[in-house]
């Protein structure tokens, strides 16, 4: 009897430290699939989404599956990504609590710490699918005349091959085939732009890896541009530059007005000088006349 019940408080506590040790391999599993996402390279990969996947999807009026990667209610970071915003001198500001930091890497820390709820736990990376979306081609953009980097390494079948595989995979998990003709018609649209031109057989040379379709490389460019200068338009440099400027137009201002009031006050005591010189002569001539006239008589 004593033996049984030993053995069952044994069972009892492996049990209980079996879902302590799930519990926290659980909490580290969530903590590390936030620390391990990019969330620099996820901005390119929604930027992407946002100029040339989500348009066609809503176009179409087709609702994406909770399965799919791309789906804006799994973005794991699409929610702080709306609370966000840039402020004075290249600072940003928390909207869930209106607390200003000096950079946005700075905010994102403080979204991890003090807001952590607005991370969407069960969420999709949209870093990890960056080899679909090649965010890489839309970080090559140079300028705003469509010009890239070219890659000069020989291309890996192989890699290739799985690139190739893992986009038809998303794609079936966006678009299941066969489920209505959108899905069908989006599945082939997005099939011939991110999959098509995935393998070593499509480039004449057998160098790097082959550009997509012309449209897409031009609506890349575009953004990159737009957000190139919109950059540079929020510079730091460039906002005290522009605040020093009205600063000193204030300041000239107010000297050449100072100048003129100057001006005008001496003018006016010039004249009040004439009119006392004018009154003291017609006050000295009436009194002379006044003399002479007594001592005539």
């Amino acid at each position: 009897m004593e033996h049984g019940s030993r053995n069952q408080r044994f069972l009892l506590g492996l049990l209980a430290f079996l879902s302590l040790m799930g519990f926290l391999h659980g909490a580290e599993d969530s903590d590390s699939r936030h620390a391990n996402c990019n969330r620099g390279r996820s901005r390119l990969a929604r930027n992407i989404l946002r100029e040339e996947f989500y348009p066609h999807v809503r176009k179409l009026g087709f609702q994406l599956p909770p399965g799919c990667p791309f789906s804006e209610e799994r973005d794991m970071f699409l929610d702080n990504e709306k609370h966000k915003k840039e402020v004075r001198f290249n600072n940003w500001k928390c909207l869930y609590c209106n607390k200003v930091f000096k950079s946005e890497s700075y905010l994102e820390h403080h979204y991890v710490n003090r807001h952590p709820e607005t991370i969407k736990e069960d969420g999709f990376c949209l870093a990890d699918y960056c080899d679909v979306l090649e965010c890489d081609m839309q970080e090559n953009v140079i300028g705003s005349e469509g010009m890239f980097k070219t890659s000069s390494y020989r291309c890996d079948a192989k890699r290739m091959q799985k690139r190739r595989h893992r986009c038809h995979s998303v794609l079936d998990k966006c678009f299941p085939p066969h489920t209505s003709d959108a899905a069908n018609r989006l599945h082939h649209e997005f099939e011939k732009l991110y999959c098509e031109h995935l393998s070593c057989e499509a480039s004449p040379d057998g160098l790097g890896d082959v550009a997509r379709r012309p449209h897409t490389l031009l609506s890349q460019s575009k953004a990159r541009s737009e957000y190139h200068m919109k950059k540079t338009k929020h510079s730091p440099w460039r906002k005290l530059a522009i605040v020093f400027g009205v600063l000193f137009a204030i300041i000239l201002f107010i000297f050449y007005l100072g100048v003129c009031l100057y001006r005008k006050d001496m003018a006016i005591l010039e004249d009040l000088r004439k009119l006392s010189s004018n009154s003291e002569g017609g006050v000295l001539r009436s009194s002379s006349q006044s003399r002479c006239d007594t001592w005539e008589e």
